[in-house]
C-alpha cells in the first residue's frame, strides 16, 4: 500500500528532534471518512461553507514533500467519492492543509479525533459501499522525512508583465514591454537561484498570454512568500524617467475581499463558526498584514534602486492593480523604467544596465527577508 508521510518537528530545550508519522489509510463508508495515520494527531478542524463547502484539516507543523524528497511547491488532489468531490493537500505557512471539497448538499454532521484516527461524520441516510481511496487507481502524493540539514527555502513567484496577444507598451524604437520584461524576469530569477537561499518560480517563461486571475492563483498555489511583477512604464511625456514601484491601493482592498469569495479562496484564517462580521474582520486583519509586507519590501527595494538607476518622483505609488490583489502574499509592482523615453528604452534593452539594477532587487530580497 501507498502511504503518506508526514513530518512534525519539536524543540525540545535547543535541539530540534524529528518524527515522522504517517497518513496510513483514508476510507469512507458514505457516513464516515476516516483519516487514519501511524502516530497520534492534533489538527485543527473546521468548515467553509461560503460558495462550494468544504472541511478544512489543519496540521501544524507538517509538510507535504513531493516525489524528490523537496517540499512540494503543489497541491496534491485525490479523486473523492459520494459527498466528496475531491481531497486536496498543500503546504501553507504553518503548516500541512487537507481540504475536503464536497458536494452542493453535503454536510459536516461532527468530527472527533481519537489517538492517531480523524473521524468525520457526514449528514447522509443512504449508506453506499466502502470505499478506500488510497487502494484507488490514481497518482499518490508522496511525503517523507525531512533529514535534519534540510531547510526550507522562502519561495518568491516572478511575474513577466503582458505577453502573447499583450505587448505592453511599444518603446519610441519599437521595443515590446513583454520582451522586456521576460528577459529581465530571467535574469532575476537567476541571480536570486545563485544566492543559494530561495526557491524562484516565474508565471511564465515564454511569450504567452497568462490572465491576471491566473498569475495571482499560480502565487499562492505555490504558497509564495513574495510576489514581484515586472513592467516598464509608457506615458505621452516623452520626458518622463526613472524606475518606480507599486504597493495594493487601500480603495482597492474591498476588490482583494471579493476576490477572496469569488475565488473560494482559503485563507490562513479560521473562519469556523463565525459571523459574517467577524469573518470579515478576520479576512481584514490577513489583508491588513500582507499590506504590511508588502509596503515594507517597497521602501527596502526603493532605498536600493536609488542607488543603481534614476527613480521618478513619487517613486512609491499605489494603485488597484489585479496582480496585487492576493490577500496573503506580499506583492510589489516594479516599472523599470519608460520605454515611452528614448534614454529609458535604451538602458532597458541594455543588459549592463538591468543587471546593475537587479542587484539592487536581489539585495532588497536579501534585506527583506533577513530581517
Amino acid at each position: 500500500m501507498i502511504k503518506f508521510y508526514l513530518i512534525f518537528i519539536f524543540w525540545l530545550s535547543q535541539t530540534c528532534q524529528i518524527f515522522a508519522t504517517t497518513l496510513d489509510n483514508i476510507t469512507y463508508d458514505g457516513n464516515i471518512l476516516s483519516l487514519e495515520f501511524t502516530e497520534k494527531v492534533s489538527p485543527n478542524i473546521f468548515t467553509l461553507l461560503d460558495g462550494k463547502p468544504r472541511i478544512v484539516i489543519d496540521l501544524p507543523n507538517a509538510v507535504l514533500l513531493n516525489d524528490k524528497k523537496g517540499l512540494s511547491s503543489t497541491p496534491k488532489i485525490i479523486n473523492g467519492y459520494s459527498d466528496i468531490a475531491q481531497i486536496r493537500l498543500a503546504n501553507r505557512e504553518n503548516g500541512l492543509r487537507i481540504v475536503l471539497d464536497l458536494l452542493p448538499l453535503a454536510q459536516m454532521l461532527s468530527n472527533e479525533v481519537i489517538n492517531n484516527t480523524i473521524f468525520i461524520t457526514f449528514d447522509q441516510k443512504a449508506k453506499t459501499k466502502n470505499i478506500n481511496f488510497l487502494n484507488s487507481d490514481i497518482p499518490k502524493p508522496r511525503i517523507a522525512p525531512f533529514s535534519k540539514k534540510s531547510v526550507i527555502k522562502p519561495i518568491i513567484v516572478i511575474d513577466p508583465g503582458h505577453g502573447g496577444r499583450d505587448p505592453g507598451a511599444v518603446g519610441s524604437n519599437g521595443t515590446f514591454e513583454k520582451f522586456i520584461t521576460t528577459k529581465t524576469s530571467k535574469e532575476l530569477k537567476n541571480l536570486l537561484l545563485e544566492e543559494g537561499k530561495y526557491q524562484v518560480m516565474l508565471t511564465r517563461s515564454n511569450d504567452e498570454y497568462i490572465d491576471h486571475e491566473k498569475r495571482i492563483r499560480i502565487a499562492r498555489e505555490k504558497g509564495a512568500d513574495l510576489f514581484i511583477s515586472i513592467h516598464a512604464d509608457s506615458t505621452s511625456n516623452k520626458s518622463a524617467r526613472g524606475a518606480s514601484v507599486y504597493t495594493l491601493a487601500d480603495r482597492a482592498k474591498s476588490r482583494s475581499k471579493r476576490l477572496v469569495n469569488s475565488q473560494n479562496w482559503i485563507l490562513d484564517v479560521d473562519l469556523a463558526a463565525q459571523t459574517e462580521s467577524v469573518s470579515d474582520i478576520l479576512v481584514e486583519l490577513a489583508q491588513r498584514n500582507t499590506s504590511n509586507q508588502s509596503e515594507k519590501f517597497a521602501d527596502i527595494l526603493l532605498a536600493e534602486l536609488k542607488l543603481t538607476t534614476r527613480l521618478i518622483g513619487n517613486s512609491h505609488r499605489r494603485a488597484g492593480y489585479y496582480v496585487l490583489l492576493a490577500p496573503d502574499v506580499p506583492a510589489v509592482l516594479l516599472e523599470m523604467g519608460f520605454l515611452s523615453n528614448i534614454h529609458d528604452e535604451k538602458l532597458l534593452n541594455s543588459g549592463v544596465h538591468r543587471k546593475k539594477v537587479l542587484k539592487s532587487v536581489v539585495r532588497s530580497v536579501n534585506k527583506y527577508f533577513d530581517e
